[in-house]
């Protein structure tokens, strides 16, 4: 993963900060279809057995190492607002309620390990998840 140049998220973070705004930080998984292949990273399609936004180990464990990592680097450089930063907010997900249904209770497990998740990662903000 490549977190430099203008893909730097503590960098950008740290200049909305230096310019008196706030952050809502939107991590994903799925960010949203305004995003190309909905904010997930590219490299995502390519591993094996994958199945998306749904209660499928592949994805939730390449998912989570990702969010746990950009979660690590923000809390190393004390962004959230619990450790002084500008991220006054997260979201986890975006909009599953009604995709969700179409997969059941496979659906319904992945976004109870997604809310789990963004609690253990204790960023001491509110996380929430897009519901429309």
């Amino acid at each position: 993963m490549v977190f430099s140049g203008r893909y730097d998220i503590v960098r950008f973070i740290k200049t909305v900060a230096r310019n008196g705004l706030y952050v809502n930080l939107r991590i994903g998984p799925y960010v949203c279809a305004q995003w190309n292949f909905g904010g997930f990273p590219v490299w995502l399609k390519y591993v094996p057995g994958i199945s998306f936004i749904t209660d499928n180990e592949p994805f939730k464990a390449a998912m989570q190492g990702f969010i746990q990592k950009i979660v690590g680097m923000l809390k190393a450089e004390n962004l959230f607002e619990s450790q002084g930063g500008p991220i006054i907010l997260s979201q986890i997900e975006n909009e599953y309620g009604a995709q969700g249904k179409s997969f059941g209770a496979a659906g319904k497990a992945y976004i109870n390990w997604a809310a789990k998740m963004a609690v253990e990662l204790n960023t001491g903000v509110p996380m929430r998840s897009h519901q429309p």
